[in-house]
């Protein structure tokens, strides 16, 4: 058993739709058509990487790995003993399905390890936050209800199977034939409820939490590495790993139970709420109070009070039990982030975000611009007005109509024209020359820029001559690791800076854009080919023939966008960054090992190990 043990789950509830979070898509020079999303490269330890990439025309970041953590999660009201419920938002239709409340036109809500999934009103999953494992890439379909597990995530779809996504190791992602009404996704293990009552497990059982008790059971919750279940009798029960006591039941009946990574909590049918397990952080000592519902985290815990009003113990090193003001009418606890549910239809998440695992900010974007910083992104919103999130720092204010993330550094241009820069600035790579810009691209440790005369402007890092281009009149312009290409006037290429394995020496002909990754160089050519030159290592050279839009070149991959919308991928796919989703797109931006591309609806969907997945409507 690895030594990752998430946690997991479930349900958030009541909601007739989210609001949507709207990225637009944007102009990106270096990549084509209106490449909304770019990702510059970043190092892992430092402002500069010797071996960067490039996403929408400037080089990609070193992705980070995911973190160990844990949890479960009951949410929404619970049900009784009689199977009968009690509504927390206070009106509305209710049934109980399996133990999981379900109100009509609801939405379930579900806190992972270091990630978070939601159903939305019309069935589709959007999840956010870790996608090492493809955890935060759902399929499509309609789905009932939705589980966030550690590295993987599963549904009940609308015809009551089951659809699993994300790592799969030990099998947890491989649900067995046959109709459920509820699934808990589990540390690296599931559990379904069957119609008849019945509980199903699959997946890792070293500790036996996949062989689960006889009897009927109204719900089941999938733990670490134990799960539990409340039959309809009202008594619970448990099995698996039992180290601190977590499967060691206090007497009497539950409404409801939550298996965290190493405790458990169950709702009593009087409202009161019992613990047991570990408690090394106070995670199963509860407040004395009234609770609807109950979710167990890692190493905390919240609860829903009848008044709407959060309560939670135990650990709290993130914030993870620190909730906002207000009514909510659900919860779910992830590793070290919570999240709620309001009556509104708005979700709220506080406490880790180191995976982008709580909300990007909300509002409407006109482009974003993601991977410049390991868990980052920056977007400008149709204000105008630049919001980052991660590590993306503070922009500064004022209108813009672009930005560009670099190595430890961003770039935007305002609507005036000239070039406001903020983060690191240790080679003067934020520290732009005066006068007015058409577009501007930040690169690993440098910058470039065309001004409106079509010259070409670069300042920072420059030990290669990537930041001394030539002269001449430029339409675009893109900044790599430690070399720089870009599109003159009349359709050639030019390339300036170092690369021994030829990315600085571009092929003949008319191209329409051009985008530079860590050792090679991809262009589109104005009958809509692709051609690449540089390091073909790992195939990220070699594009498939077709007719494309845009290219984006990420460190050992690279990703166009062909004349139908359709994206294809060519090169490095061990982290999935190569094999994208389905649909139509109007850019695509290419990192280190995963992608982001903007659909023509103008929301982002990410792939491969980028820690940071924006929600799509």
């Amino acid at each position: 058993m690895r030594t990752r043990s998430p946690f997991i789950l479930l349900i958030g509830i009541l909601a007739m739709c989210l609001p949507a979070l709207v990225l637009a898509c944007g102009g990106d020079e270096s990549a084509g058509s209106a490449a909304a999303v770019e990702s510059p490269s970043t190092e892992a330890a430092g402002p500069r990487d010797d071996g960067g990439g490039d996403a929408g025309g400037a080089a990609p970041t070193e992705a980070a790995g995911t973190g160990d953590g844990g949890r479960e999660d009951a949410g929404g009201a619970a049900p009784t003993e009689t199977g009968e419920v009690s509504d927390a938002s206070g009106g509305g239709v209710v049934e109980d399905i399996g133990g999981q409340v379900v109100k009509e036109e609801s939405a379930f809500l579900s806190a992972g390890d270091d990630h978070t999934c939601w159903v939305r009103a019309d069935g589709t999953v959007a999840c956010w936050g870790s996608n090492y494992y493809g955890e935060a890439t759902p399929p499509d379909g309609e789905f009932a209800s939705v589980s966030a597990g550690g590295d993987h995530t599963c549904g009940v779809g609308a015809d009551g199977f089951v659809a699993c996504w994300g790592d799969n190791e030990y099998g947890q992602g491989t649900p067995p034939d046959g109709e459920f009404t509820w699934v808990s996704a589990g540390g690296e293990h599931t559990c379904g409820l069957r119609e008849d009552g019945s509980v199903d497990c699959w997946g890792d059982n070293e500790y036996g939490q996949t062989t689960p008790a006889e009897g009927e059971f109204a719900s089941a919750s999938a733990g670490g590495s134990h799960t539990c279940g409340v039959r309809t009798d009202g008594t619970v029960a448990c099995w698996g790993d039992n180290e601190y006591g977590q499967t060691t039941l206090p007497e009497g009946e539950f409404a409801s139970v939550s298996a965290g990574r190493n405790h458990t909590c169950g709702l009593r049918p009087d409202g009161t709420v019992a613990c047991w397990g570990h408690n090394e952080y106070g995670q199963t000592t509860p407040p004395e109070s009234e609770f609807t519902s109950v979710s167990a985290g890692r190493n905390h815990t919240c609860g829903l009070r009848p008044d709407g009003t959060v309560a939670c113990w135990g650990s709290d090193d993130y914030g993870q039990h620190m909730p906002p003001e207000g009514e909510f009418v659900s919860i779910t606890t992830g590793e070290s982030h919570t999240c709620g549910l309001r009556a509104d239809d708005s979700i709220d998440c506080w406490g880790s975000n180191q995976y982008g695992e709580a909300l990007p900010p909300e509002g409407e974007f006109a482009l974003v611009s993601a991977g410049g910083a390991v868990h980052s992104a920056c977007g400008v919103r149709v204000d105008g007005f630049v919001a980052c999130w991660g590590d993306g720092g503070t922009p500064p204010e004022g209108e813009f109509f672009s930005v560009s993330m670099g190595t430890g550094h961003n770039c935007g241009v305002r609507v005036d024209g000239s070039v406001a820069c903020w983060g690191y600035d240790g080679d003067g790579q934020a520290t732009p020359p005066d006068g007015e810009f058409a577009s501007v691209k930040a690169g690993n440790s440098y910058t470039c820029g065309v001004r409106d005369d079509g010259s070409v402007a670069c300042w920072g890092y420059d030990p290669h001559g990537q930041a001394t281009p030539p002269d001449g009149e430029f339409t675009s312009v893109s900044p790599g690791a430690h070399h720089t290409c870009g599109v003159r006037a009349d359709g050639s290429v030019a390339c300036w800076g170092a690369y021994s394995s030829g990315g600085t020496d571009p092929p003949d002909g008319e191209f329409t854009s051009v985008s530079t990754g860590g050792d090679h160089t991809c262009g589109v050519r104005s009958d809509g080919s692709v051609s690449c030159w540089g390091n073909d290592s790992r195939g990220q050279g070699t594009p498939p023939e077709g007719e494309f839009t845009s290219v984006s070149s990420g460190r050992y991959h690279t990703c166009g966008v062909r004349a139908d919308g359709s994206v294809a991928c060519w090169g490095e796919d061990r982290a999935g960054q190569a094999t994208p989703p389905k649909g139509e797109f109007a850019s695509v931006g290419a990192a280190v090992d995963y992608t982001c591309g903007v659909r023509v609806d103008g929301f982002v969907v990410c792939w491969g190990s980028r820690n940071i997945v924006i929600p799509a409507r």
